[in-house]
């Protein structure tokens, strides 16, 4: 996913309750804007691993996040120095696997992708996983709305040839191959592409479960989204911590307030032991807690899933209409969409730490 950006808390938080949602394990993410010298300490539990490919400015990046069910022993990296592309390799339940993420210029993209293609074949072993922001559309009556064709179709053909020979295929094509979707609206040229691409290996195509492109929100681009068998990830625990955005709120704590007043109240007795009663009282404050965090959060969810159908709803018929008046409805529900993901930050920000 193109990102536009990820140098922020804010933006972090949004991408986090977004992929949460999504309940992601592997994440590509391009144009992170991360630099050399400034790099934020991205682990979460979410997605506890984290290798970056950085510019000398806040432009390029590319990031590759590995989620906390994703077994993946590192066997070696290949990092661009340039903030294009990383390349990653290691196993998976046993299963070698390779993780390509790219992020092609906007100028030459095919020359630029026949070189990385070139490293990426004598890199790669195993399952090659490989997606990104490639800067054009592959095939162009499908790809895009615009009146022709960016790139020369004697150049396509160059980059089908060398796709080929690394033995991946565009998975939502493939899925996909009469279907007119796109991943990115340009305001300048007044129309869509379909530019992000997620490619796998030839011989796991039959293990892909579902593949969809998702909704323009805290970026301008879509999400490509695929599920594929590759081993079967582990459970692990997890530890319950207080939401402490709850008390800020002042509504929330005279609720809270008025709940430890009616506990003390009616078991304050001199009949229960002091080092009891306190422990009790922790139990059931901490159900209230979870009680009031569940009905807030249902809420909350309830609003988002409302905004993000309604963005899907009114993407679909921008992208055959590309009405101005649908595309400013477009821009003031994702600012919406922001303003509550924004509100979620402030919790999700208490696992994260920047440098």
């Amino acid at each position: 996913m193109n990102v536009n950006g990820i140098n922020t808390p804010q933006k972090l938080s949004q991408l986090y309750y977004l992929l949460r949602k999504e309940k992601a394990d592997i994440i590509l993410l391009q144009e992170t804007h991360l630099r050399h010298n400034h790099i934020p300490n991205m682990y979460s539990k979410l997605f506890p691993s984290w290798h970056h490919s950085t510019y000398s400015s806040a432009a390029r990046g590319v990031s590759v996040g590995l989620g906390k069910n994703v077994p993946f022993t590192l066997k070696s990296q290949y990092v661009d120095l340039e903030g294009r592309y990383v390349f990653l390799k290691g196993t998976i339940h046993n299963t070698m696997v390779t993780i390509a993420n790219l992020y092609a210029p906007n100028v030459h993209q095919v020359q630029w992708l026949l070189t990385t293609f070139k490293l990426l074949q004598t890199f790669t072993e195993g399952v090659l996983i490989c997606g990104g922001d490639f800067n054009l559309s592959m095939e162009h009556s499908l790809d895009s709305t615009g009146p022709r064709p960016l790139i020369p179709h004697t150049q396509i053909r160059k980059l089908r040839t060398a796709l080929s020979e690394l033995h991946i295929n565009d998975v939502w094509r493939v899925f996909n191959p009469e279907v007119k979707d796109f991943t990115h609206y340009s305001p300048a040229h007044g129309s869509y592409q379909r530019i992000n691409y997620v490619f796998l290996s030839n011989n796991y195509l039959p293990l892909v479960k579902s593949t969809t492109i998702g909704s323009i929100t805290i970026s301008d681009h879509s999400p490509v989204k695929l599920i594929v068998a590759i081993g079967n990830p582990p459970c692990k625990s997890w530890t319950c911590r207080l939401n402490t955005t709850l008390i800020e709120d002042q509504a929330n704590a005279k609720v809270i307030e008025s709940k430890i007043r009616d506990y003390f109240k009616h078991n304050d007795n001199n009949h229960i032991n002091a080092p009891i009663l306190w422990d009790a009282h922790k139990v059931v404050l901490r159900g209230e807690f979870i009680a009031l965090g569940t009905k807030i959060k249902k809420l909350r969810n309830k609003q988002i899933d409302s905004i993000l159908l309604q963005i899907a709803t009114l993407e679909k018929i921008h992208k055959k209409s590309l009405s101005p008046g649908e595309l400013d409805s477009l821009k003031a529900l994702r600012l919406q969409l922001k303003d509550l993901l924004n509100i979620k930050a402030a919790k999700m920000l208490q696992s994260l730490k920047f440098k």
